[in-house]
């Protein structure tokens, strides 16, 4: 899952609107590697893009070269381009629907707001296998990433999906590295199987508690994976709840804040759920006791008590 070779033989497109002769937005050049159907890298100079920006191609790498923002701002109760209500799977900023998509040195940002109008926005959408972010920013407040496949159903049973989704995937592997998500309510989110490395997972601020994560793990996949992370928020917080009773969720020699509710998890009032999920605390760090109920895993509990 790494990023394209510098010796691999790659078609280089630049994104720069102060020059002419380069691409003005992210979706034009995104749109000529789709044309190209061969290994592209989009090097984006510094600057803040106002875009949505669907990628539908694969063996992509998009760089930032400098200071790079790419922001959007549409939420889920907004109407879309046919007067329909958006939902929350037309809300991303970026929205990456392909296998082997490499993301370096980029801010995602929705900037939708907080209050109750905006609702769920997210800042990224993932669809896809192969996918590798390092050194990028999501910023968003409610769903801020998405890690598909989604559930099959709603729970009035009538089918959840993206108007966006062109491609399906039966595995959806996606590592971030040194990345840094903020948000507020279930703002990591989805299905799919996703690695964090020596990131930072913060909790902006809310008048009620903040919800880290909210999984959907389809049978045999490996969930949500945090290994070395740090956790901190400006309101109390919870490690996750189940959108699925399935859910599966590891933190691994993380380090957590005072915000963190002493429970750590919630059942999101599905007591079914704790038969069934599978929440692990390994090896953590902690500036206060946990105080985990049964159905909850921790093993190898540090505290900090100084």
């Amino acid at each position: 899952m790494a990023a394209l070779s510098k010796g691999e033989v790659v078609i280089e497109l630049c994104v720069d609107p102060s020059d002419p002769q380069a691409y003005q937005t992210i979706q034009q050049a995104v749109d000529q590697a789709e044309i190209y159907q061969a290994p592209c890298r989009i090097l984006i100079q510094a600057g803040h893009y106002r875009e949505n920006i669907k990628v539908y191609c694969n063996s992509l790498d998009m760089v930032g070269e400098g200071d790079v923002t790419i922001e959007g701002n549409f939420s889920a109760h907004d109407l879309n381009e046919k007067g329909e209500v958006r939902g929350t799977f037309q809300t991303a900023t970026v929205f990456l629907n392909g296998k082997e998509i490499y993301l370096e040195n980029i801010t995602i940002m929705n900037s939708a707001g907080s209050d109750a109008h905006a609702g769920q926005a997210s800042a990224l959408y993932i669809e896809g296998d192969k996918i590798r972010l390092r050194n990028c920013r999501l910023e968003g407040h409610q769903d801020t990433l998405c890690l598909g496949p989604l559930p099959d159903n709603n729970k009035d049973g009538t089918p959840l999906e993206s108007a966006w989704l062109k491609k399906t995937f039966g595995q959806q592997r996606v590592v971030f590295e040194n990345c840094r998500i903020s948000g507020t309510v279930d703002f990591i989110f989805g299905g799919g199987s996703a690695t964090f490395i020596d990131c930072q997972i913060h909790g902006k601020e809310r008048k009620s508690p903040n919800y880290l994560t909210a999984a959907s793990t389809k049978v045999n996949q490996a969930g949500f994976i945090f290994k070395n992370c740090q956790v901190t928020g400006e309101s109390p917080y919870y490690l996750g709840r189940p959108w699925r009773s399935f859910a599966k969720t590891r933190f691994q020699n993380c380090c957590f804040d005072r915000q963190l509710i002493a429970e750590g998890w919630h059942d999101w009032n599905k007591l079914e759920a704790r038969q069934t999920v599978c929440y692990e605390e390994i090896d953590c760090s902690y500036a206060e006791k946990p105080n985990r109920e049964d159905w909850i895993t921790v093993e190898g509990a540090k505290v900090d008590e100084s």
